[in-house]
């Protein structure tokens, strides 16, 4: 209070504290038998509202009322609801309106009020009770009310003019009808019966909560946003309890008894912002958003549970009406998102990055995807690609696909951009089949999360090289790249070497492009199989050369300020929870092991990797196994194996009789390796037939019979003749056995039966099985079908191309004359009879495969010994 003055009327009454202005102006005017337009007559504000003067006061009321009362003008405007303006309500011009506030539909225009509050400091109302945010007396433990128990109006706080003013200022002021003419209902509104709360209950807590981080800092970002979540999700709750009582949770329940009531109808599904509404949404909210709370995601889930429709299937989108939770602010809506992972596509949720802590909703231009795409190769970086890969995996082929399918969706998150436009910015055709590559090896969860924290680091760092500029230059195979074919020349005459031929130029120029683009040329999902060889085991100086090949490329398109090659640090993906990839072992380690006579599969062994992740890490590293030494013969040779070890060799050769072709076919070689081997193993050659010795020893009839009836080709009874076809021709001409017309198909080709040496008595479905070429494939790769959902998974899981499985199955089929699988059966399940034959394979081959623990020997020329090496066991 300020001192005396000669305008001070000299009776005060001073403010207390949070007291609102019409109510301190009411108790002013019953301290001086009046009532309040009179006194705001006798203040000098004969025509002022003291409705509008509560919600902010204009400068010369302030000036005034100072002056008159002696309270100064900070705890005058303390009284009134200027200080949440804008905030927590909005008061608009100078009319001083009140429009509906950003939360909480509660206008202002009234006042909720304590009954314990109002008893105990003799009727003074508080001026927060009219903002839509409080609902509970904390201090007496009560839920605030809305409206008078006798009259059911709202009482207000001023008791007006040209009525008998009432004795008590407690007692409820609202005008009702009584013998005909308007009187004061007078209820006293301390008597007034309130909800009692729990001490410690949910409510009670909320209403804390709000008074610390809402109406406290209300001019905060910080306040806003925790407004927003509580109101939007708040008004959700009364929406769900309202529309579908049949699945509110216990615990809404709960609250809802606690806040003195049961279920929520009518007029209060319609949202009324009424105390207790507000008291049961707030609550909600607030469990809902308390991570400490055990039942948090339940509430949370049943809030965001739309009131019209149950969850459906795979969506592309979380919600149609995400934007209408903008409100709500981005913590919830990333939680929406992250509830909403499962019922996403793989494309949704890379975009909206739900299978992260940090999902978001996308923002990103086109323009943007594709700056992302020039920080990005067409296939990703090895170093990634191995923190994507299983720990370990027994079959990883198709890794080319797998890597072009990572960069395409690269493209996704965060932007505009689908699958399928990604792929076509980054240059990757045929994206389907490179998807499912990478479906087949790598979870969905491990590719949606690693994929989006990809991105995101990728966004916020630069990559030394333009990709989508070297995409533009050298992707297309037509552009002649520069190379020095007469350096490379002296290179190899240097190193001894004649890899110097149009094939090996070829393959140096494929090479090239690879290091300028950082993809393979080719769109497939295999490289060629040359690759693999030439990228294991490559002379250093070779490699140097391409380096220098490519700084002359890139310089002749004016690029010097760029590497060849780069690789992501991998300090950039430190502060992401990934899986460490095997990339531990020191690189002394791996050089020693790359010796001239290693083999990729013993080294990855060694190491404890697969070959395809042996591969990425010598890619990162820049490693190649030591070449060997060209002098034919000047080294020592590996040592035979399977069915070229001596004794086997001797038995094969000599005690059975077979030929040096066959033995080729069942080794999965060529006669001339066999031959070697006989030679090494000191076997005595067999001398060459005599002439005229083939046709003494073939009877005429049974080569018609063998030719003519069965329809057998030249070739297939030379190779049981183990004589050249254009001796069997001879034969043929000579004998007047005419030739088979043009279009003629022939039964598949005979061989030895491989189980002929084990002792063992074959059935004879497995005796004609056995004697075609390709029988032990074919065999194996049946024994690998059951178990699998469908031939299509089958192929995919072990690497081998569809129409090869098919192909397979079909001729296996064929020849034992009976369907052996069930192909209308999921998952894949042999037939009765093919169960019997496929129990029969399975004893043979393991008799077989200990005996002879059959392994190709090195012969890169042998599709043979690459089925060998992929079906050479089977469990």
């Amino acid at each position: 209070m300020t001192g005396w003055s000669d305008e001070r009327i000299p009776i005060g009454v001073a403010p207390s504290l949070g007291e609102a202005l019409d109510s301190w102006l009411e108790r002013y005017a019953h301290r001086l038998r009046t009532h309040t337009v009179d006194f705001a007559d006798y203040l000098g504000l004969p025509h002022a509202s003291v409705r509008r003067m509560v919600r902010r006061l204009t400068e010369g009321e302030l000036e005034l009322l100072e002056r008159r009362t002696g309270v100064g003008a900070e705890q005058l405007r303390a009284m009134t609801l200027e200080a949440f303006g804008g905030s927590l309500v909005r008061i608009t011009g100078p009319t001083r309106r009140l429009r509906a506030p950003a939360h909480w539909r509660f206008y202002g225009t009234t006042s909720r009020y304590c009954p314990a509050c109002l008893a105990g400091n003799g009727g003074r109302w508080q001026v927060h009770w009219r903002l839509g945010w409080a609902f509970a007396c904390i201090r007496h433990r009560l839920l605030l009310l809305e409206r008078c128990p006798r009259c059911g109006k709202h009482p207000p706080v001023l008791s007006g003019g040209n009525h008998r003013m009432l004795s008590r200022p407690q007692a409820c002021r609202s005008l009702t009808e009584r013998d005909g003419r308007g009187t004061r209902c007078g209820y006293p509104l301390t008597e007034a019966p309130a909800v009692s709360l729990a001490e410690g209950g949910a409510v009670l807590l909320s209403q804390a909560g709000v008074n610390a981080h809402v109406i406290a800092e209300h001019r905060s970002a910080a306040a806003r946003e925790r407004a927003g979540e509580l109101s939007h999700l708040g008004r959700r709750a009364l929406r769900n309890i309202g529309a579908r009582p049949d699945v509110v949770p216990p615990l809404a329940r709960d609250i809802i008894t606690a806040c003195g009531g049961e279920l929520l109808a009518g007029a209060a599904a319609m949202e009324i912002h009424d105390a207790r509404n507000v008291a049961i949404g707030t609550t909600l909210a607030a469990i809902a958003t308390d991570p400490r709370h055990p039942l948090h995601e339940d509430v949370f889930a049943w809030i965001c549970l739309a009131p019209d429709r149950e969850m459906g299937e795979l969506r592309e989108h979380p919600t149609r009406y995400l934007t209408n939770w903008k409100s709500a602010g981005p913590r919830v809506i990333n939680r929406i998102l992250a509830a909403s992972d499962s019922q996403l596509t793989l494309k949704a949720r890379l975009r909206y990055g739900t299978a992260t802590a940090e999902p978001a909703v996308p923002s990103l231009s086109e323009a943007d995807i594709r700056v992302r795409a020039s920080k990005t190769p067409g296939m990703l970086w090895p170093s990634w690609t191995l923190r994507l890969l299983p720990p370990k995996s027994p079959h990883q082929p198709r890794i080319a696909g797998l890597r072009r399918a990572c960069a395409s969706l690269m493209l996704v998150p965060g932007g505009p951009a689908g699958h399928r436009q990604g792929a076509r910015i980054m240059g990757n055709p045929h994206f389907r089949s490179n998807l499912e590559a990478l479906l087949a090896f790598v979870d969905a969860d491990h590719i949606c999360s690693t994929l989006t924290h990809y991105t995101r680091v990728l966004d916020t760092h630069e990559v030394p090289i333009d990709y989508a500029r070297r995409r533009a230059l050298f992707a297309n195979e037509a552009t002649t790249l520069l190379l020095d074919e007469n350096a490379h020349w002296r290179l190899c005459k240097s190193l001894g070497t004649r890899q110097f031929q149009q094939v090996h130029l070829y393959r140096l120029r494929w090479q090239l492009r690879r290091l300028l683009l950082g993809a393979d040329p080719q769109p497939g999902n295999h490289a060629p199989a040359w690759t693999h060889r030439f990228t294991y085991r490559t002379h250093p100086e070779i490699l140097a050369f391409l380096d220098e090949q490519a700084h002359r490329n890139l310089a002749a398109h004016h690029i010097t300020d760029e590497p060849v090659t780069w690789e992501p640090p991998p300090h950039w993906l430190d502060n992401i929870a990934l899986p460490q990839p095997p990339v531990t072992t020191p690189t002394e380690r791996i050089r020693a092991l790359l010796t001239p006579h290693s083999t990729a599969r013993d080294v990855a062994h060694t190491l404890g990797l697969t070959v395809h992740q042996l591969r990425l890490l010598m890619e990162i590293r820049r490693l190649s196994a030591q070449t060997r030494p060209h002098n034919k013969g000047n080294y020592p040779r590996p040592p035979h194996q399977g069915y070229l070890v001596p004794d086997r060799l001797r038995d094969l050769y000599q005690r059975q009789g077979l030929q040096q072709r066959q033995i080729a076919q069942l080794a999965g070689c060529t006669p001339g390796i066999v031959k070697t081997a006989l030679k090494q193993a000191n076997i005595p050659l067999r001398p060459r037939r005599a002439a005229g010795e083939l046709r003494r020893s073939v009877d005429p009839v049974w080569l018609r019979t063998e030719y003519h009836d069965k329809g057998r080709t030249v070739a297939d009874i030379a190779r049981e003749l183990a004589a050249p076809d254009s001796n069997v021709s001879q034969l043929l001409d000579a004998w007047g056995i005419p030739r088979h017309p043009p279009g003629h198909s022939a039964p598949p080709a005979w061989q030895p039966s491989p189980f002929a040496s084990l002792g063992v008595p074959l059935s004879p479905d497995m005796e004609r099985i056995s004697t075609r070429a390709g029988a032990l494939e074919e065999l194996r790769t049946a024994l690998l079908l059951p178990g699998f959902r469908t031939r299509r998974a089958a192929a995919l899981t072990l690497g081998i191309p569809r129409t090869s499985l098919n192909g397979r199955l079909k001729k296996l089929e064929t020849a034992a004359g009976f369907a052996i699988f069930n192909h209308r059966r999921r998952p894949v399940a042999p037939t009765a009879r093919g169960q019997a034959l496929l129990d029969e394979a399975q004893l043979l081959l393991q008799r077989l495969d200990t005996r002879s623990r059959p392994r190709p020997v090195t012969c890169s020329s042998s599709p043979l010994g690459t089925i060998h090496a992929v079906l050479g066991s089977v469990p």
